[in-house]
């Protein structure tokens, strides 16, 4: 979290699954305090700190990580998953798209803009957790906040190269 009202700029979890809480946490740094930030959601606090840097450099040092409200990368069960129904390979990146979808329609929905990062360095992102091994995976990380128009992007009609158009 880097720019979000009512919390401290820092490094939160956000677990899916309840039943997986136990088990990140023993996967994840001694030093994370792994308070709950509200009833309503399942949101952690795990360290206060100014990470924006942190999210630049993980997310192949690009500007959209650190200039956002908030960056975030998603975390998977994987070696046991892998180990016991390998063909759940896709789904767990599938799973992962979808929630990026979802979080480009809220983010929409909010005023804002979300967009995903395609590269990012998932052993820094293990390194910065505290993951020894493969039972947890990096898969895909996203980042929210206002939007910056790209002013060497430019919209042209459609087929408006073709003589006479279509």
């Amino acid at each position: 979290m880097h720019r979000v009202e009512g919390l401290e700029p820092g490094l939160y979890a956000l677990p899916r699954d309840l039943d997986a809480l136990a088990k990140l946490q023993a996967a994840t740094l001694v030093d994370f305090d792994w308070q709950k930030v509200t009833d309503q959601l399942p949101l952690y606090h795990l360290y206060s700190g100014d990470f924006r840097l942190t999210a630049k450099n993980l997310s192949c040092h690009q500007p959209s990580a650190s200039d956002s409200a908030f960056s975030l990368g998603m975390v998977a069960e994987f070696s046991e998953t892998i180990d016991t129904t390998p063909w759940q390979y896709r789904r767990l990146f599938w799973e992962c798209g979808l929630i990026g979808q979802v979080l480009y329609l809220e983010a929409e929905a909010a005023g804002v803009r979300g967009t995903g990062i395609g590269c990012y360095f998932d052993d820094s992102v293990h390194e910065l957790l505290g993951f020894k091994d493969e039972q947890f995976q990096s898969l895909y990380h996203f980042t929210v906040g206002k939007p910056l128009e790209d002013n060497r992007l430019e919209t042209l009609p459609a087929y408006g190269h073709l003589d006479g158009g279509v």
